[in-house]
């Protein structure tokens, strides 16, 4: 168990509730006292309208990594990488707009009907380039891709960028969607509701010392979960919990050794019980064969780890399945995923799922 302190969080519901229902562009309605995640950027987008601005643009604003957006008109063909940004554009009534994905959109149903503009899951110019996009709404991993940038850059292509790690500043992202979409007053609703659910959950919530950790990949795979400076590890903390890698950041790896050392007080898995006869993936070469783990699956195989025994969430039967898309995308479902990790976190009780 990792000792630490937070001091409470503080939500200024009624001021920052009206400010969702106006078609300006919203601050950062969580703001976050000493000690606790800190806001990344607090990113508002420049004001954006549905008429030209007096530039003689349709959007003329700035996206989450600073860079300049003009569009003459707002954009009938949009191409989407980002699942997060997937699930924001189709919540805020840009979804006829988007015509091309990522493979790992697949939020909501609908998407899945779109083709993909990617190869392989792998970015590909000239494959996106086919689905003859006016804009690409990207992260930032996205954004590090040069080529893939360069390509639609020369090919006169408008580029948006997201850059969300934790709840405070997705609604900036939210309100950037909206405003590169002509969807200023849906994005502003779905803030209003965010604000709203985060408010009334931070209600029933309260400080403690215990951490969270989240297995995204199992044992026989290598694990994997994620440190501070996510929205993984800011939903945690809204839940008045510590993320138990929160002293490191984004996507890491982890051993046995670490996760036993510091014995967290309640495990997530992403990995579910398999049905019967479901295919099995490929073992981790460089993991430990343990022919009676290996058979056994999510909460199953982590609590038949034989070095695991003392761990503070396997004595105390802590260990739940937990669909990681609800707690580690920036986007509407997190309200399911507050719901979810109350029940689990304060009625010690599995979610379901659907």
């Amino acid at each position: 168990m990792t000792n630490r302190t937070k001091p409470a969080l503080a939500i200024l519901l009624s001021f920052l509730i009206a400010l969702a229902m106006t078609a300006c562009a919203l601050p950062s309605p969580v703001p976050v006292d000493d000690g606790a995640p800190t806001v990344a950027t607090d990113f508002t987008p420049s004001e954006t309208t549905t008429v030209q601005t007096e530039s003689g643009y349709a959007v003329d604003t700035t996206d989450m990594m600073g860079n300049a957006v003009r569009l003459s008109a707002f954009p009938e063909r949009i191409v989407v990488l980002d699942p997060a940004d997937c699930e924001i554009l189709f919540a805020i009534g840009a979804g006829p707009n988007v015509v091309g994905r990522s493979l790992t959109c697949d939020y909501p149903a609908e998407v899945n009907l779109l083709p993909y503009a990617t190869a392989n899951g792998k970015n590909d110019p000239d494959i996106l380039l086919l689905r003859e996009p006016q804009l690409v709404i990207m992260g930032v991993e996205d954004a590090a891709d040069t080529d893939l940038v360069d390509t639609l850059t020369a090919s006169g292509v408008a580029i948006v960028v997201t850059n969300v790690t934790d709840v405070n500043n997705m609604y900036g992202a939210i309100s950037l969607l909206g405003a590169v979409t002509n969807h200023v007053s849906e994005a502003n609703a779905l803030v209003s509701k965010i604000v709203t659910a985060v408010g009334a959950m931070q209600t029933k919530v309260s400080e403690h010392n215990d951490t969270v950790y989240l297995e995204l990949t199992p044992l026989k795979e290598g694990m994997t979960t994620l440190g501070g400076a996510t929205f993984y590890s800011s939903m945690i903390a809204l839940m008045g919990y510590h993320n138990e890698f929160e002293d490191q950041e984004g996507l890491i790896s982890v051993t046995q050794d670490q996760v036993v050392g510091r014995s967290p007080d309640v495990i997530l898995t992403a990995e579910k019980e398999p049905l019967p006869d479901a295919v099995s993936t490929t073992p981790d070469p460089a993991a430990t064969p343990d022919p009676e783990v290996d058979a056994l699956h999510g909460k199953a195989e982590i609590l038949a780890r034989s070095e695991w025994s003392t761990v503070d969430a396997i004595a105390n039967g802590r260990v739940f399945y937990f669909d990681p898309a609800l707690i580690t995308l920036a986007g509407p479902r997190m309200i399911e995923g507050l719901d979810a990790l109350y029940t689990l976190l304060y009625l010690n009780t599995q979610p379901e799922f659907k």
